[in-house]
């Protein structure tokens, strides 16, 4: 892949974090909306399963690189974060809200690291990076993970059924 593909994909990456943002917040504005942390895993979700998709990465993929690295029990910067420390007693909202502000910081973070010992900050650790915050806050919330990704599959399937 080109440098400047990578670059594009890695900007493509960042705007699906704005959107993700925005979509909750347009969804919070409309009152008929319930929102809630399980929605807000699907918005989510959803958006990397389309990333993937516009990128040409199998979704899969990631799934079976993060049980192997969560199988290696390897201590490295994908398992630096508590999340148990952020979860909310109140708002759901605020609470996955504070989980994106936490991923933005951790990219950033990462890009830093990276550039100090010359690791590739690239799409893919990334998008490895956000998976493994998210598939983590699910594991602390409890939120069954295969209904969630049930729930994906059956956005897409609908979205490609009427688009």
């Amino acid at each position: 892949m080109s440098k400047d593909n990578e670059r594009n994909n890695l900007n493509v990456f960042f705007e699906m974090i704005d959107a993700i943002e925005d979509d909750i917040s347009e969804m919070l504005e409309e009152e008929s909306n319930k929102l809630g942390r399980y929605e807000c895993l699907v918005i989510c979700f959803n958006y990397l399963w389309l990333y993937c998709e516009e990128t040409g990465i199998e979704f899969s993929q990631i799934e079976e690189n993060y049980n192997a690295f969560k199988e290696s029990n390897m201590d490295g910067a994908h398992w630096s974060f508590d999340i148990d420390a952020k979860l909310a007693d109140g708002n759901e909202v605020e609470e996955f809200s504070g989980l994106l502000d936490e991923v933005e910081n951790g990219l950033s973070a990462l890009e830093q690291r990276c550039k100090k010992t010359g690791e590739s900050f690239d799409e893919w650790s990334c998008l490895f990076f956000m998976y493994n915050y998210l598939r983590k806050y699910c594991d602390e919330t409890k939120t069954n993970y295969e209904e969630l990704l049930s729930d994906i599959f059956e956005i897409q399937s609908n979205l490609k059924r009427n688009g």
